[in-house]
């Protein structure tokens, strides 16, 4: 009884981790974005918004106070979105994660000059959000953010493992001799 509750663990565990391998697979096959993976790129989005806003609408201070009270989930982010990029193309992960944060700064810098009232109004309507009241974390954050890559991702689809129902057992059948016996 213990071997076989061991070897269907064992099994388990091993489908389990053939579906994330397999998750991880279809992530850099399809081009999706995991959950982490979206808020690696909102976040990006939301920096980058945020440190054109520093430049452009006097925000240096405030920008440097959203680094100081984010800086650990801001760096690891910047890392899972690396990731990203090198997930959905080993070959050139990392030219593309350059060029994703340099085209948002500039997409942020456009709009900047763009309408500087209205861009700054809503770059400090962003730090308000960021750094007053009760802090969120990063994820929560940027959840609430609407931001230019809310829509350039597919989301991956969340594999769904089901419990196959095991057959039920034969009943015991009673030798033929047995029966004659009686």
């Amino acid at each position: 009884m213990r071997k076989m509750l061991r070897t269907g663990a064992a099994a388990l565990m091993l489908t389990c981790m053939a579906g994330n391998v397999w998750a991880a697979a279809e992530t850099a096959a399809n081009g999706c974005a995991n959950q982490r993976d979206m808020t690696a790129l909102k976040a990006a989005a939301v920096q980058q918004k945020l440190m054109v806003a520093a430049l452009s609408c006097n925000a240096i201070q405030v920008y440097n106070d959203f680094v100081h009270a984010y800086q650990k989930e801001l760096q690891a982010s910047d890392r899972a979105l690396q990731n990203f990029f090198r997930r959905l193309n080993g070959a050139t992960g990392t030219a593309d994660y350059h060029a994703f944060k340099t085209k948002l700064a500039n997409s942020s810098s456009m709009q900047s000059i763009g309408d500087m009232p209205s861009y700054c109004a809503g770059a400090k309507e962003t730090f308000d959000n960021a750094l007053n009241g009760d802090k969120k974390n990063l994820e929560v954050f940027v959840s609430t953010q609407s931001t230019s890559v809310d829509n350039a991702y597919a989301p991956c689809p969340v594999p769904v493992v089901t419990a196959r129902a095991t057959p039920p057992k034969p009943a015991a059948v009673k030798p033929a001799a047995a029966k004659a016996s009686n």
